[in-house]
């Protein structure tokens, strides 16, 4: 069914125009009024600046109107909803511009067929238009050129071609023919005039010959006022109403990857510097989930945590100063079970340390050496531990004199693992053990205790290397009974029976240096360490009058430390590659713009919503955010699997990166999918901002933006 509606197509009433510069006012258009039929040629020829261009501008809906109205079918297009004014420019009204606005990184046949594309036409039918308009105007040979390739008379050409593809109801002409020679603007002007007896043409032109012999009606303008209308009469036409054309916003993702490639280079930087940067983001985070096992394996890969001392401490305060004095003596067996209670996973052994000095001088083929730590272990805690800490020897022979050594006690003594097993070296020490009598004609009884042991390499073990020193770990009980056995001779003789070692450390008084001042204490199994370390930071925390000293407590507190302090100020190395991320993309999409903000111009006036024209600048941005998050996700595995070798070999420190793609937070894949939907949401906004200020440009005036 054919519905058929006589009406005006075009009313103009009482409509200004006026352009500020700064504080002045320039009036193009004063307060004019005329109607335009639905079909016809009419031409509005004047001076230079008299308003031609503003009034068509004004109809195109590219300038906007200081006053009075302009009515299109009985509508005003200044009120006209986004959809319907963008539906406008699509289906109702098109332009052929002065200088052409095409579109340069698409080819003629891309450029023309795109108007087509956003009304969501098949191939089949862009294809069979395409050609019989591009034959009527004979631009077929054109079709693939690029239109930077294309002669000025040629792009007017393509630019009209773009303009009818549509099949307008209204062609505005702004000098159409201003580009082309004789034979081709006679050639447009036929067709323009061929065209215009089933739709209106508006013909602007300084060319009174076209103007004369192609123009059903003239429209003088001079001074922002109509001079004179006149013309011969055009015969009412009976047109049918359009069909309704619903808006496709498909051409958005294939315009998008056209500048996409067109920008490839800079799109290419971009995604090297975002990857490079989400890398970043992703190793920092991995660093402080390694770094939580990290700290566990401080304390599970170093045997010394076995071992303590414990004493009684007393604090004196200084009269006038701030400071106190300490003073350890070792405690009365009774106040230990009174503080550790239930606590049965530690012994409380005697420390043999002024027997069995910890820092003895050791001597291998005749070299003698230092700087090396003997740690006495329980065999219990030994055997619990060293087995997963091993990497060379048998363990099962740790005894008297067979002694386990570290990583670092064989870079000490310059031995490789091999060479070193059952490799046999001896260690002295001599010191003097007084008794005092109190008796006037003997007050002194002293004994020389020495040892000069021969001690062999069965086993040798990787430890956390964090601040960790070269140490021979050597079997208490074993050493314990031998000191039970070896006998003081003149404290023995002085006190007329057996006097060992041993016996001297339990009779001698508690604050004598013999005892060390203090009990050995050693831990019977890891699964306490957590309990372990909680009783020493509560004895610390308190000042209390039982102090629990670890070597193994020192390094873990001072690791995590160090690594509680690294990982905040990654913290904040992660909020600025994260800005720095974001900040990126936002100047890469508004360079885009920028370098576009005319193209977006050509396609809001070829009937672009001003949604598309948005998602067009965050399509690019998606790409570039979606390629550079794949590369970075293959960039961070591959730096992690390079650093944590380094890590684990230089300082012991096992996957000190570890990357919580498969579950963040306890939330399955939240690492990977909400920094992306993070990183989007934050480009999204350094995206839309700008664009949404640079809009509110006329765009009559980025039209003109070269």
């Amino acid at each position: 069914m054919r519905i058929y509606i006589r009406m005006l197509l075009f009313e103009i009433k009482n409509l200004t125009k006026e352009f500020k510069t700064g504080k002045k006012k320039t009036t193009v258009l004063k307060n004019i009024s005329f109607n335009l039929p639905s079909n016809g040629l009419i031409s509005i020829v004047g001076k230079s600046g008299c308003g031609k261009s503003t009034l068509l501008n004004l109809l195109m809906g590219i300038e906007r109107k200081t006053s009075g109205s302009i009515l299109f079918r009985g509508k005003d297009i200044s009120r006209m909803s986004n959809r319907r004014f963008s539906k406008y420019r699509l289906t109702d009204i098109s332009m052929i511009y002065q200088h052409y606005n095409l579109l340069s990184n698409l080819n003629v046949e891309q450029n023309i067929v795109l108007p087509l594309k956003m009304q969501g036409k098949s191939k089949n039918k862009r294809r069979k238009t395409l050609e019989n308009l591009m034959n009527s105007l004979n631009i077929s040979k054109l079709m693939k050129r690029n239109v930077n390739e294309l002669s000025g008379g040629e792009k007017q050409r393509v630019a009209i071609c773009r303009a009818l593809i549509t099949n307008p109801s209204v062609l505005l002409c702004d000098e159409p023919t201003g580009a082309l020679d004789h034979k081709n603007s006679k050639l447009i002007m036929e067709e323009l005039k061929k065209i215009s007896k089933e739709r209106l043409v508006i013909l602007v032109s300084h060319n009174k010959e076209i103007v004369k012999n192609y123009s059903d009606r003239i429209i003088v303008l001079k001074d922002g006022e109509i001079k004179s209308d006149t013309g011969c009469e055009i015969d009412e036409l009976i047109i049918s109403k359009k069909k309704n054309i619903r808006y496709h916003n498909s051409w958005v993702d294939y315009f998008s990857l056209k500048l996409f490639i067109k920008n490839k280079r800079k799109n290419i930087i971009s995604i090297i510097s975002c990857a490079f940067g989400f890398a970043s983001i992703f190793l920092c985070i991995g660093f402080k989930e390694g770094s939580k096992q990290s700290q566990n394996n401080v304390l599970n890969e170093n045997l010394s945590l076995g071992t303590a001392t414990i004493s009684k401490t007393s604090y004196y305060e200084l009269k006038n100063s701030p400071l106190k004095l300490k003073k350890n003596v070792r405690p009365d067996v009774l106040l230990i079970d009174e503080f550790l209670g239930d606590y049965n996973t530690v012994q409380i052994e005697p420390n043999i340390s002024y027997f069995f000095t910890p820092y003895p001088t050791g001597e291998i083929a005749e070299k003698k050496f230092e700087s090396f730590e003997m740690i006495p272990v329980l065999d219990d805690f030994f055997t619990e531990n060293s087995k997963k800490l091993k990497i060379a020897g048998d363990i099962s022979d740790f005894c008297n004199e067979n002694v386990i050594v570290n990583q670092e006690f064989l870079d000490l003594i310059n031995i490789k693992e091999n060479d070193a097993l059952n490799q046999e070296f001896f260690i002295q020490y001599s010191t003097s053990i007084t008794l005092n009598t109190q008796d006037p004609e003997k007050p002194f009884i002293k004994d020389i205790f020495s040892y000069h042991k021969k001690l062999k390499i069965c086993g040798i073990i990787k430890e956390f290397s964090f601040m960790n020193s070269p140490k021979v770990y050597y079997d208490f009980l074993s050493i314990k009974n031998e000191l039970k056995q070896t006998k003081l001779e003149n404290i023995s003789e002085y006190k007329h029976k057996n006097i060992s070692c041993i016996d001297y450390l339990n009779e001698c008084d508690d604050d004598e240096p013999t005892t060390s001042y203090s009990y050995s204490l050693f831990l019977k199994s890891l699964y306490e360490k957590e309990r372990y370390f909680s009783l020493i930071d509560e004895l610390a925390q308190k000042e209390c009058e039982l102090q629990i000293e670890s070597q193994a407590y020192e390094i873990s507190k001072t690791y995590n430390q160090f690594i509680s302090s690294f990982s905040d100020a990654l913290i904040i190395f992660v909020v600025i590659s994260f800005v720095g991320v974001n900040f990126i993309l936002g100047m890469i999409s508004l360079s885009n713009f920028l370098e576009r903000k005319k193209d977006s111009a050509i396609l809001s006036c070829l009937g672009s919503r001003n949604s598309s024209i948005k998602q067009l600048f965050i399509n690019q941005n998606f790409i570039i955010i979606l390629i550079s998050y794949m590369i970075s996700i293959g960039l961070a595995i591959l730096l992690t699997q390079i650093i944590n070798p380094i890590f684990s070999s230089k300082f012991g420190l096992m996957n000190i990166i570890d990357i919580p793609f498969a579950s963040f937070l306890g939330v399955p894949y939240l690492l990977i999918f909400g920094l992306f939907a993070v990183a989007f949401i934050c480009s999204l906004l350094f995206t839309l901002i700008p664009i949404c200020i640079y809009k509110k440009t006329s765009l009559s005036n980025e039209l003109r933006d070269e």
